[in-house]
């Protein structure tokens, strides 16, 4: 497509987002129908399971947007109508997002209560304590991962900038690891082979595939239940392998949230809403997706609501103490990736004039000016100041684009 517009009001400009494709069942029928598609399914269900060993339902908090409750429904409606009796124990993948124990709670009633199945426990995951954590292989994890024979793990499929798509393979191993495994695996988030889509050869996805693959030499069962969400629409289900599955949706992915453009443009709104929205370190990978689709010396506009203000700030830690793109990368080359590095170097290749030079224009009341500038960004409270600010340093000639969704949304220039 082309994004030729005249530069006016935010509003006005061309505008893309999350593509609409057919979806004949609402979200418990269409899960319940796969649910009854798979064998896998019915084979882990009768087998035996009491308080000892209860089948394990892993799933992710409340940072993705996960149709979890309306899985766990069609789960208990799928039992009843067989006549199985199944006890579970579950547990929140958090991976290194922090949780607080009032959105824990929240969490709990409003998407693991009133579901029909029986529950005997309820964990979440907190990879930043090692006491918490058990030796499995060549890895850290959650105790309940390494001790478990049978378990489901639920997950929603979007691009990954880095980890070609998100999904229950990530679910299980990244989301219920300790923090030091996450870094080892993320270091490779700066390789150019790691990037959105992309699954085979990328070194981030085939560290996860080696872990899923792992539990299972070691006599695991991990039943997949990917689904793709978009505006909170459950548009496809797919039940069975947890690599196989992602292969399955792979092309329903492209088909809801890449766009092509035929060039890049001067101007580019991402807007963020939650719960991606929710941090600038999770509204980063909206700037990650379409990095591609502005114009060196353009300018973005990053809409995010950021309650949460910067999020897990460890990428911030190193844009203290480098200005600049170069100085960045060889900070980490010398002293090694920690968490959260691969964000800032890349941040850091968007904003220096001596790379690309865009400038971005952060909309949002929940973060300050300093800590905005320290990101290389120029903070406002609307967009209209935003466009104003842009359009003086940028010089646009009128070829602008919103992207709805940015964080899930992925744009190439072809």
């Amino acid at each position: 497509m082309t994004a030729n517009h005249k530069m006016t009001e935010h509003s006005s400009w061309p505008a893309i987002g999350p593509k609409c494709i057919p979806c004949a069942k609402d979200a418990t029928a269409l899960l319940h129908a796969a649910f009854s598609a798979s064998t896998s399914l019915e084979s882990m269900l009768k087998q035996p399971c009491d308080d000892e060993h209860p089948v394990l339902i892993v799933v992710n908090d409340s940072h993705r947007s996960t149709r979890t409750h309306e899985t766990l429904l069609a789960l208990s409606q799928w039992l009843n109508e067989r006549n199985l009796s199944c006890r579970f124990r579950v547990l929140v993948a958090t991976g290194t997002h922090m949780i607080v124990s009032e959105e824990q709670q929240t969490f709990e009633r409003d998407t693991l209560s009133v579901t029909g199945l029986t529950l005997t426990e309820i964990k979440w995951h907190d990879g930043r304590d090692d006491r918490k954590l058990c030796s499995y292989a060549e890895w850290r994890m959650h105790p309940w991962i390494a001790e478990s024979t049978l378990m489901m793990a639920i997950g929603s499929v979007e691009p990954h900038y880095f980890a070609g798509l998100t999904g229950a393979h990530k679910t299980v191993t990244i989301g219920c690891m300790g923090r030091a495994d996450i870094q080892r695996n993320h270091a490779f988030a700066l390789s150019p082979e790691s990037d959105v889509l992309s699954l085979d050869g990328n070194p981030v996805f085939d560290g996860v595939a080696k872990v899923v693959s792992g539990l299972q030499q070691g006599g695991k069962q991990i039943l997949a239940v990917n689904q793709i969400v978009s505006g909170n629409q459950l548009l496809r289900v797919a039940v069975g392998d947890p690599i196989d599955t992602l292969h399955e949706l792979m092309p329903t992915v492209k088909d809801v949230y890449v766009h092509q453009l035929s060039s890049p443009v001067d101007l580019l709104a991402l807007r963020v809403p939650l719960p991606l929205g929710r941090s600038i370190y999770q509204a980063d990978k909206a700037l990650k997706n379409n990095h591609r689709a502005v114009r060196d010396g353009g300018g973005i506009i990053l809409e995010a609501p950021c309650p949460d203000g910067i999020g897990d700030d460890a990428f911030t830690n190193l844009l203290r103490r480098c200005a600049g793109y170069e100085e960045a990368v060889k900070v980490v080359e010398q002293e090694g990736y920690k968490l959260g590095d691969h964000k800032a170097v890349k941040l850091r290749h968007l904003t220096d004039p001596r790379s690309r030079g865009v400038r971005i224009a952060l909309v949002t009341r929940n973060i300050t000016d300093e800590d905005a500038q320290l990101m290389g960004m120029q903070r406002f409270d609307d967009t209209t100041s935003a466009i104003a600010w842009l359009a003086l340093h940028v010089q646009p000639s009128g070829n602008c684009l919103a992207i709805e969704d940015a964080g899930f949304v992925t744009t190439a220039v072809v």
